[in-house]
């Protein structure tokens, strides 16, 4: 073996690459000085491992690579390789040539090492020349200056160099080695036993506990087997009684819209009974007014027979021409007044009849009114009925606490004398509106978290509710909650994406006090428009943040999704919006109804007022209408008078001859047959009239007993409803537990763990499960991991052990060897 080329490039002065082959035989260096002869020495000495700053002749390890000159500039690097010919095999690898390298970078400082082109450590490097006599201390390798200082060292000084040369030293090198590796390989042996003694004692105990866990799980898992059983039993039961009731309220809303019909339809009919009644007392009053006048007729008839014999011997007598004449002028000036006042008496008719037709339809048109407004009012009340039954419930909610859990039931009741316990998350926020779905969402069961000023009431609360077997709950310290909040580049990324809303934290108001609680819970979760936006948003800023839409739909932290429909009365901020908007609607809604009864009542007494007038002006027109018939039973007399006189000496003749006696006896006989059919007319119609009557009656009746059905049937309809509420918030309690409590759907609950179950057994057997459970005591779950870790840490020390002492055995038996060499 011997050294065949040294490659340089940016070391020390040599700024360029150069190449410096050495064929057998040459043993050394010679020049001028300053001509590079240490240089070369140093490049040596440094690729075989020198990390001596100094030997190297400078202040730092940087200062070996070329540093510029005038017209030079400074290299980054410096490599220098040694090829060693090794055909021999002196070196033990397995190649005919070795190359070793070793660069160092200026930026970092950083250095490599190679063989033969392959990265190594320094350590390949020291182990691969130690047999060869070469190294950086070796006497391969003597600079200039050193021959002076071999001759002047003292004998002990010489004897280290003759062993160097020798051999002898790398055996004494590795003894040491092997005394180091022998003291250490001892120190962890005593450390090992240590540590096994350690583990053996924490072996035994921690084995009690993890048996003592296991039994825990156990009874654990059977007591949550026959919880959920009967969850998912008394789910199943409200879901058919729901159904059922759904049923109910389906036919009794059916009920209540046929009972509707039948009273609109019995009203109409009753209306046009009423309308026909009006009609006939009208007629009726017409055909007595002309019966009267019929009676008034005969009498006139009767008399007037007696007048005409009278008249026609008086006539007879008395009568000339010249009278005549006179009395037909006479009777001409009467006929015209008669005409005058008769017209007049017409258009008065006219106008009151006019009037009449006018009120009767205004009476109409605000008696369909009333029934219009009836009608609303009627509706009006249900819906606030419905309303009240629905806000007695969310105050039992909201108020009373009514749907949450034992747990939180009891550190609620406890929080009347402990002013450290601060209260609900969910009471102590107020999400802005329209972000009410998306803060509720982010939340989920944290909503129902207690707010306390400490951990330590926390904890005391926690040691209450286990002692008491009063449930569970869990708290939110302020003093130990920390903010969280998106990263300012991925909030920056954010607010470029399209949908883009804000943190959760900032669309809900609250007290600064639990500023840290509200930024711990929603500080770290991003709001978007909708799931499109947030599944973008979630992407852009690489699935690290929880992203929750508007209409509640999340995207997880990893990318999975949750979403679909949003029950609202699991969330207790849903619960008090929707108490604040019922609230906000029933009292406008009982204002209105107040004002359409207001209404309802002006209207009545108007339709009173109007009935009232109606009633005066058919009263009028009928008293008028027997006033022109009299005027024009006057005009129709003042004409027959005046045309009478003209045929005065026809009528002397007929006087005399009988004709006029039999004319006026057949009048009369026509006057008593039209006096006769009206009497019959008048009956008929008032026999008409008696039966509208008793169809009205019946109607009324009718009416009165739809009204009362119709009122029980609503009654029972709220009854139902109320029920039905109640019946769905038990179950939505029942799954908001199966879901907080036991983490699983009911669908995945139906599917895993149904049984068929005695229901009051399960709940026995639930309390002597409990009762056991709670028999053990407090119990440590991480113990059965903890216990596999100590074991396997247990046997991994005692392998080390083993190892050890094996490796202890072999140090000895090598330095045994050594000192035979």
């Amino acid at each position: 073996m011997y050294l065949k080329r040294i490659e340089l490039h940016g070391f020390k002065s040599f700024a360029d690459k150069v190449n410096i082959e050495f064929q057998p035989g040459i043993t050394g260096i010679v020049g001028p000085n300053g001509c590079g002869k240490s240089n070369v020495a140093d490049a040596v000495r440094w690729v075989l491992g020198e990390q001596s700053v100094k030997s190297l002749r400078g202040s730092s390890m940087s200062d070996v690579i070329f540093a510029g000159s005038e017209d030079r500039r400074a290299q980054n690097l410096a490599e220098v390789t040694l090829v060693f010919d090794n055909t021999d095999r002196y070196m033990k690898y397995d190649y005919n040539e070795v190359e070793i390298t070793r660069r160092l970078y200026r930026q970092n400082n950083e250095a490599e090492y190679l063989i033969n082109r392959q990265q190594c450590r320094l350590k390949d490097i020291v182990d691969l020349i130690m047999d060869t006599g070469l190294g950086r201390d070796s006497l391969s390798i003597i600079s200039q200056g050193n021959i002076s200082s071999f001759a002047d060292s003292k004998p002990e000084e010489r004897r280290g160099i003759f062993e160097e040369a020798a051999g002898v030293s790398k055996y004494k090198k590795r003894k040491l080695e092997s005394i180091r590796k022998l003291e250490r390989t001892t120190e962890n042996l005593d450390r090992i036993g240590d540590i096994v003694v350690e583990l053996e004692k924490q072996v035994g105990p921690l084995k009690r506990q993890k048996e003592k866990a296991e039994k825990f799980l156990a009874l654990k898992e059977k007591l949550t087997s026959i919880e959920v059983n009967v969850l998912i039993n008394e789910i199943s039961e409200a879901k058919k009684s729901l159904d059922e009731f759904s049923v109910i309220i389906k036919d009794l809303n059916e009920r209540q819209v046929s009972l509707e019909t039948d009273i609109h339809l019995k009203e109409n009919s009753n209306d046009e009974i009423k309308k026909k009644m009006f009609t006939l007392d009208q007629e009726i009053n017409a055909l007595q007014t002309k019966l009267l006048e019929a009676v008034s007729n005969v009498s006139k008839l009767e008399t007037a027979k007696v007048e005409i014999d009278q008249k026609r011997k008086h006539a007879l007598e008395t009568l000339s021409k010249e009278n005549l004449q006179e009395s037909i002028a006479n009777m001409k000036a009467i006929l015209a007044d008669v005409v005058s006042e008769y017209n007049d008496r017409v258009e008065r008719l006219e106008t009151t009849e006019k009037e009449l037709n006018e009120l009767v339809e205004k009476q109409d048109q605000r008696n369909k009114n009333l029934n219009d407004l009836k009608d609303e009012i009627e509706n009006l009340n249900n819906e606030i009925n419905k309303n009240k039954s629905r806000k007695e419930i969310l105050v039992d909610v909201v108020e009373n606490k009514s749907n949450y859990n034992n747990g939180i039931k009891t550190v609620l009741s406890l929080s009347k004398n402990n002013k450290n316990i601060i209260g609900i998350l969910g009471d102590l926020i107020n999400a802005k509106e329209g972000y009410e779905l998306a803060v509720s969402s982010s939340l989920a069961g944290a909503i129902e978290f207690i707010v306390t000023e400490d951990d330590l009431t926390a904890r005391e609360t926690i040691k209450f509710l286990r002692a008491n077997k009063a449930g569970r709950a869990t708290f939110l310290p302020i003093n130990t909650m920390k903010p969280r909040s998106v990263r300012q580049e991925h909030l920056m990324v954010s607010k470029t994406m399209e949908g883009y809303l804000g943190v959760a934290s900032d669309f809900v108001e609250f007290d600064e006090k639990i500023a840290n609680v509200v930024l711990n819970q929603l500080g770290n979760i991003i709001v978007a428009k909708d799931i499109d936006c947030a599944n973008e948003i979630s992407k852009a800023t690489f699935e690290r943040y929880k992203v929750v839409s508007l209409d509640g739909d999340i995207v997880n932290v990893g990318g999975s999704l949750t979403g679909g429909s949003f029950n609202r009365h699991k969330s207790s901020l849903l619960q008090k919006k929707e108490l604040e908007e019922v609230t906000a609607l029933l009292e406008k809604q009982e204002k209105e109804y107040v004002n359409k009864r207001n209404q309802h009542s002006a209207l009545d007494n108007e339709i009173k007022e109007v009935s009232h007038t109606l009633l005066q002006k058919q009263m009028a027109y009928a008293k008028l209408e027997v006033v022109v018939q009299a005027k024009r039973e006057e005009l129709i007399k003042a004409k027959s008078e005046y045309e009478a006189l003209a045929d005065q000496s026809v009528e002397l003749e007929d006087f005399a001859s009988g004709k006029t006696e039999n004319k006026l006896i057949d009048q009369l006989n026509e006057a008593i047959k039209y006096r006769d059919d009206l009497t019959e007319e008048i009956k008929s119609k008032r026999e008409l009239r008696m039966s509208y009557v008793n169809q009205n009656e019946s109607l009324e009746v009718e009416l009165r007993q739809y009204r009362k059905d119709l009122k029980e049937i609503q009654s029972e309809i709220n009854t139902s409803a109320i029920n039905a509420t109640k019946l769905e918030t038990m179950l939505n309690n029942h799954l908001m537990r199966l879901n907080d409590e036991y983490q699983m759907t009911y669908e995945y609950a139906l599917e895993h763990y149904h049984e068929n179950i005695d229901v009051e057994q399960a709940k026995l057997d639930v309390y002597e499960l409990r009762t056991k459970i709670s028999r053990l005591g407090n119990v440590n779950i991480d113990a059965i991991e903890e216990y596999k870790k100590i074991s396997e840490r247990y046997e991994n020390m005692n392998r080390q052990r083993i190892d050890l002492m094996q490796a202890q055995d072999s140090i000895l038996e090598a330095i045994k060897e050594m000192d035979e060499i």
